[in-house]
Order: C-alpha cells, then structure tokens, then sequence
C-alpha cells in the first residue's frame, strides 16, 4: 500500500506540473484577460509602457522558461544535443547572455527566496540525478549526486535560503531524504515521514502525515524538528499546505460540497490572519490542487479556481484565474475562462510566467497575456 501511495504522489506531481514536457505547445493569438475589475500595480510597470522584447528560437532546442534572475530577466534552458545550456533573457533589452552550460539535461532551475542562489536539477542518466546550487552569477558552488534515482523533489529553506531537504525516489518507489547544506556542501541522510515537506523555521519541517494503509482525503499537518525529532501537530486536517518566509497557506475543512477553505496564517503562532472559500476538484483519491503562486513582496496570492466541485476527470469548464490580498482579504477575478497551467511570479509581482513551459507572461495589473517565446 506505502508503494502505491507514492506512485499515486507522483503520478498527481507530475499532473500538477512538477515536471513539464520536454517540447513547448506553440502558442498564438494569446488572449487578453477579462475586462473585470481593475486592479492597480503596487510599483511602477518596469517596462515603461513598453511591451516586453521576446524570445526568438528554433523549437528543436528550446525546453523551457524555468526561472527569474530578477524583476526583468529570465532564465531559460536549451538543449544542445548533448547536455544543456541554461540562458538569460532581458525583457527590457531583448540581450541574452550563457548563464550556466551543464553536460547533463537541465531538468529545472529554481531560486532561493533572495534570488541569489538557484538550484539546477539535472539528470545523469536515467536511473541518477543531480543537484547543483549556482550563484546569481551562474558559478557553481555546490553539487550533489543521488544513485538509483529516478525523481527528486526538494525544499529550499526559506529562512536561510542556505539549506534544502531533498527526497531522492528510486524505481520502487521507496525514498532517501537528505539535508543539504550549501555552505559547508554537506549532505546528511534524514528520516523523514513524507517526502514531500516545507520548511517552518531554521530547524523544523511540516509534512502532512498521511496514513498510507487507509487513504483519506485529508491528514493532519505535522512539524518535525530535524535536530531534535520532537514532533507536532500544527493543523488536524488538511489537504495541501506551503510555507514562506512570513505565512503558511493551508487547504482543508472540505464541505460535503466540495468547498475547501485556502487559510493564510503568520508564523510563528499560526495565527489565521484570512481565508476565502473555493471549490475543489477530485482527482484519484486526491483533491485537485491547481497552480498557485504567493509574492513575499506584495503579500499577494495568485491561483486558478475551477467554476464547480467534482471529479477532475473530463471536467471542462475553465478556470478563473483570481488575485487575494493577504493584507487585506480582497479577492478579485481577474481573468474568466483560463486553462490551469504553472505558474511563476516576478520577484516583485509585477508579472507572472504562466504556461506549460512558462513561455507566456500575465500582467495582473492590465489583465494581459503576452507570448514570449517565438518558435521557429
């Protein structure tokens, strides 16, 4: 049964948007967002009123948008038949530059909570995988490597952005959970309940403890103190949960309507400091969780909301794409029949990646879609 559950985590993971095809869907005539309520920009717009340049490149070597350096440039990988290049790409002046060139296929690239530091996931084969922690400079300062892995999954710690545990899957399905250390390029084996885990503090992580001989749809949310082991319960009942640097975001107390309550609540308390109600979909023996995304910077949270409960399979209906202000509990929809893709914010919030390969850039603020990517 422990064998299965994980299969199904992963099956849902990858659904989800862990990992993305390995070749871009061509995108065109991108939509506008809906003319509903307005909203206004928190800083002024960093390109002057000025569209973005975009990204000309031959579709037989472009991967993926996977990150951003900072508040005007990207990151995207390319592949270059033998491993991978990840480049930048300015917004503003359409200059692109080599950030970082792997033998390996780049899997993904993400940043710590400072941008400073960004973890390169790679795979040696298909059986070993790589992890490599870069500078914002692309300089390699540390590189791990996991035999008999077929994924990995990881959380970078947002408290000190120096430190991740990392959850390497063999083919069995059985799991290894590691705590990485970027300064002294350590890596200590942990004992960890669930492989899928985000960081509280410094020292304690939160999973949710599934009971993986009788699946349920929701479990409680346990803290464990990776110096200690001391372990607590933090929440009775949840569905999902993520962790910043200043809120926890859970998802639970599902009605028999299928309306769950996306909850935010200050560390180190818990404090619940706002909630809205929104309805999910079922998927497997798992609720549907679409994309989403949290800016530290502007306390703002951005999602998809599907238009009904129900099953995930065959639903059809679109999804609204919606902002809530933490600050204040003000929910708004800013976009009306979307699709649910990834998800991914400028640092200052200004503008969020969205696509299965994050070729497409919204802006909030004029409820715009933007191709970014021009495949040739």
């Amino acid at each position: 049964m422990k064998k299965n559950f994980w299969v199904v985590c992963i099956i849902i993971c990858m659904l989800i948007g862990c990992q993305s095809p390995s070749h871009p869907k061509e995108v065109s005539n991108a939509p506008a967002l809906s003319n509903e309520e307005k909203q206004k920009p928190s800083k002024p717009l960093i390109f002057h009123n000025e569209p973005p340049k975009k990204l000309s490149i031959p579709f037989d070597q472009f991967s993926a948008v996977s990150e951003w350096l900072n508040d005007e440039t990207i990151l995207y990988i390319v592949n270059d038949g033998t491993g991978s290049i990840v480049h930048t790409f300015n917004l503003v002046s359409g200059e692109t530059d080599v950030f970082y060139k792997s033998e390996e296929m780049i899997m993904s690239v993400e940043a710590n909570k400072t941008y400073d530091m960004f973890l390169v996931r790679s795979a040696v084969s298909a059986t070993e995988g790589k992890l490599s922690v870069l500078s914002d400079k692309g300089e390699e300062l540390a590189e791990w490597k996991f035999d008999n892995s077929i994924d990995i999954v990881f959380s970078w710690n947002a408290f000190s952005g120096q430190q991740l545990v990392v959850s390497s899957f063999k083919e069995d399905w059985s799991y290894d959970s590691f705590l990485l250390d970027i300064r002294n390029k350590s890596m200590v084996k942990k004992d960890v309940t669930d492989p899928f885990v985000q960081w509280l503090s410094d020292q304690e992580i939160a999973y949710i403890d599934w009971n993986h001989d009788m699946p349920s749809l929701e479990a409680p949310l346990n803290a464990v103190n990776l110096n200690t082991q001391d372990k607590k319960q933090l929440k009775e009942s949840v569905v999902m949960f993520h962790t910043y640097e200043s809120l926890l975001l859970t998802v639970g107390a599902v009605d028999d309507n299928g309306i769950a309550s996306y909850s935010f609540s200050y560390f180190p308390d818990l404090r619940e400091i706002q909630s809205y109600q929104a309805p999910l979909l079922t998927l497997y023996s798992n609720y549907f969780i679409p994309y989403y995304d949290f800016v530290e910077n502007s306390k703002m949270f951005y999602t998809f909301e599907s238009n009904r409960a129900g099953n995930a399979d065959g639903y059809t209906e679109g999804f609204q794409f919606i902002s809530f202000d933490t600050t204040n509990g003000k929910k708004k929809v800013l976009a009306k029949n979307m699709e649910n893709k990834p998800l991914k914010c400028s640092p200052n919030g200004i503008y969020c990646l969205y696509g299965y390969q994050l070729e497409q850039l919204i802006i909030p603020s004029t409820k715009e879609i933007v191709n970014l990517v021009e495949l040739s």
